[in-house]
């Protein structure tokens, strides 16, 4: 009996220290897990996207944009320098200025020749000729209206007398003649003829595109061409685009 109880007692003893051998075995093998580290969660840093129009352009597109951008500004610059060549060839005087302002009128149809022609816009000067105004163009300027003004009936012994008399017997494509200090011959025909009050100021102003004479006179009443005073209400105007410059 004593030798079976010993039997029995180490053969718990083994078994008892063979449990402890397998739990402590399977506590080292959970805590070497592989596995365990690979599921644990790993925080990985979230790389920026860049925005679409941040991205460069491909070299070949930058390199036609870049082109078509010369060439704009290439374009423009020729433009620029064409239209400043173009102002300046429409500011360039007709002819050279004279040294003075002096005019002088023909009109074959009206049997005035050389008839001096005043630059003034006082009403006193028209008793002694033809008067020009003075805010006017003169005929060596370009889109000139050179705004010509006398008396139908006027002062005896002057300039004056009956100097526009017959002015409503110009017509279309009747010639007037202008000339300045130096000699140059500004040819003009007729293309307008119409009435206007006193007050109608626009009819002396230029007409972009235009070279142009008007000639103004006063009439007792619209369409009444023949009765000389004494009101003078209206005033007609004939007026006459440049066809030709001759230098003196």
């Amino acid at each position: 009996m004593r030798k079976f109880r010993k039997r029995r007692q180490r053969a718990g003893f083994v078994l008892l220290t063979s449990l402890l051998i397998i739990v402590l075995g399977i506590t080292l093998f959970f805590r070497m897990d592989p596995f365990e580290r690979a599921s644990e969660t790993v925080s990985v840093e979230r790389v920026a996207v860049p925005m679409v129009g941040g991205a460069p352009e491909a070299v070949a597109e930058q390199a036609a944009d870049e082109q078509a951008a010369e060439e704009n500004t290439g374009s423009q610059m020729n433009s620029d320098e064409g239209e400043k060549q173009q102002q300046a060839e429409a500011e360039k005087p007709v002819t050279p200025v004279p040294a003075t302002n002096d005019l002088w009128m023909t009109i074959p149809k009206l049997g005035l020749y050389d008839n001096y022609v005043t630059n003034s816009n006082a009403h006193s000067a028209l008793d002694y000729g033809a008067a020009k105004r003075v805010d006017t163009g003169f005929p060596w300027q370009n889109d000139a209206n050179t705004y010509i003004a006398a008396h139908r009936l006027g002062w005896p012994g002057t300039a004056s007398d009956h100097q526009f008399y017959n002015l409503p017997l110009l017509a279309y494509g009747d010639k007037i003649y202008l000339y300045d200090a130096n000699g140059t011959t500004y040819t003009y025909e007729v293309t307008e003829i119409f009435e206007v009050l006193p007050s109608e100021t626009w009819v002396t102003k230029p007409d972009p595109g235009r070279d142009m004479v008007s000639l103004q006179t006063c009439i007792e009443n619209y369409g009444d061409y023949w009765t000389m005073g004494p009101n003078w209400y209206i005033r007609y105007v004939v007026r006459a685009d440049r066809v030709a410059v001759i230098p003196g």
